[in-house]
């Protein structure tokens, strides 16, 4: 076994994404609820509209860095495992949360350029608005699908303390249930409520922080070159 020094820019790239997120969502101001009136929805996109995509752009510069921290992870759990399928099921899943979004910031840029550009839609502003934070609130079982598996396969390589995979359960449990939330349609439940739309996502953030740290650490327990066995 010897220590890896190449996951180091995949560790920065965590902790970028963890940071642009952050200040997108400050400089998106305070979004209103989904539960909210046509007339405020509207009003929040027309008056915060140059806020709201720069936030967007902040949130797809997070998101590719975000993809590069998987990439990263997915190649630290393949040296330590290079027979399973828990590697593999980490890369994409991290790319599949990539895609899903790559598509909802541009939709939802989109929307707001065109509606503020031709005021005339603003009224109907509520519906793709609401719609793409129902999106948001199922594409918690893509979120779930690389965590499950880097749980997987932490207990199978010790890559990370094993704290860290029942963590990455946890956020992936969470991830589902928040999933089945979608008809609720008011209080702490409703998609973008308390406990629905911050709290897996805050978790989801501190296991991301808490890897990312392992990862520039350059600590982990890789094998060296050469232990693969013969085939054939």
């Amino acid at each position: 076994m010897k220590e890896s020094h190449e996951f180091r820019w995949g560790g920065l790239a965590g902790i970028g994404a963890l940071v642009l997120a952050f200040i997108g969502r400050l400089v998106m101001g305070n979004a209103p609820r989904i539960g909210e009136s046509t007339t405020t929805i509207a009003g929040y996109l027309s008056q915060y509209r140059a806020q709201v995509l720069m936030g967007a752009l902040l949130y797809a510069i997070a998101t590719a860095l975000f993809l590069w921290f998987g990439v990263a992870l997915a190649t630290a759990f393949r040296r330590a495992d290079e027979s399973g399928d828990a590697p593999a099921l980490v890369l994409a899943g991290y790319i599949l949360i990539s895609v899903i979004g790559f598509v909802g910031l541009s939709v939802f840029a989109g929307m707001t350029y065109a509606m503020t550009a031709h005021r005339a839609l603003l009224p109907i502003a509520a519906g793709p608005y609401t719609a793409l934070a129902v999106m948001g609130t199922i594409s918690g079982i893509a979120v779930a699908v690389p965590f499950g598996a880097s749980a997987v396969a932490i207990m199978r390589t010790h890559v990370f303390p094993v704290w860290m995979a029942w963590f990455a359960l946890l956020v992936a449990a969470l991830n589902v249930l928040a999933a089945f939330a979608v008809g609720i349609t008011g209080g702490v439940l409703a998609p973008d409520g308390l406990l629905v739309g911050y709290l897996p996502g805050v978790l989801t953030g501190l296991w991301v922080l808490a890897a990312s740290g392992l990862l520039i650490r350059e600590h982990l327990p890789i094998p060296t070159a050469g232990t693969r066995p013969v085939m054939g």
